[in-house]
Parts: C-alpha cells; sequence; structure tokens
C-alpha cells in the first residue's frame, strides 16, 4: 500500500471513531439528562460551573454558544430550582458572577449515580488521552 494510500486510509478511520465517539457522548449526556427535567444546556453549564467556580452571563453565552439572553433565561431558570446563585462582584457591583449552589453540586453527582466507579475512571482515562492527543496536534 503506497504512503498516499496508508494516509488515506488513517484519515477514514480517524473520520469513523470522531463520528462514533461524538454519537456515544451524545447518547451518554441524554442518559444523563433523562433523569430530571434539566436540558442538555442547563446540564453543561452547571458542568462548567462546577469546574470553573464562576462565570458571567457573558462568558456563559461565549461557551455554551447561545445568546446572553438565552444565557440570562438559563440561569434564571436553575437559579429557581436553586441549583445557582447570582453573585455580584466585590470589586465592581455591576458584575455578577454564576455560581453553583450546593444543591447544584448535589444534583451533578446525583446524575453519575447509576455509573460505576470503575466504569467513569476508565470513561475519565480515555477522555483524557484523547484531550491531551487533540491539544498537542491542534498546537
Amino acid at each position: 500500500m503506497s504512503k498516499e494510500a496508508e494516509k488515506e486510509q488513517a484519515v477514514y478511520t480517524v473520520m469513523e471513531h470522531m463520528a462514533s465517539v461524538q454519537q456515544k457522548s451524545q447518547a451518554f449526556i441524554d442518559r444523563i439528562t433523562k433523569k430530571g427535567s434539566l436540558s442538555q444546556n442547563q446540564i453543561m453549564l452547571m458542568f462548567l460551573l462546577q469546574l470553573t467556580g464562576s462565570l458571567n452571563i457573558t462568558d456563559i453565552s461565549e461557551r455554551l454558544v447561545i445568546t446572553p439572553g438565552a444565557a440570562s433565561f438559563m440561569c434564571d431558570k436553575l437559579e429557581d430550582l436553586g441549583f445557582i446563585e447570582r453573585v455580584r462582584t466585590k470589586e465592581d457591583r455591576r458584575v455578577v458572577n454564576i455560581v453553583l449552589t450546593g444543591s447544584g453540586k448535589q444534583h451533578i453527582l446525583s446524575l453519575f449515580d447509576t455509573f460505576a466507579l470503575t466504569d467513569l475512571d476508565k470513561i475519565s482515562a480515555a477522555l483524557q488521552r484523547i484531550d491531551e492527543l487533540m491539544g498537542g496536534m491542534l498546537q
């Protein structure tokens, strides 16, 4: 097989795996979101808040690729449920950050109740490796 044919085959294999992983990731998120009345974006926002500590509406809209109005509306719903709260910064009272509440953190953890620790560890290790590989290729 020529180098060109090998490269083409490698590209097709990468495309197949990317499509498969994307579909399975979507199914994984679907399974998590079916446990409650929250949308995928609401769940992803709660994940982001857990990981970052806090975000403002602009950050949320950019990360979730939604309008600031939609981000604010989504936060209203999560605030009504007691999962997030709005906190004004001491440096500038006009700046409002969104933070996850204790109830929100507990809700996130409960979404993973049906998954065995060993499975979560395996998924985490595989995703970390994919993240590292893709990050290295993008530099």
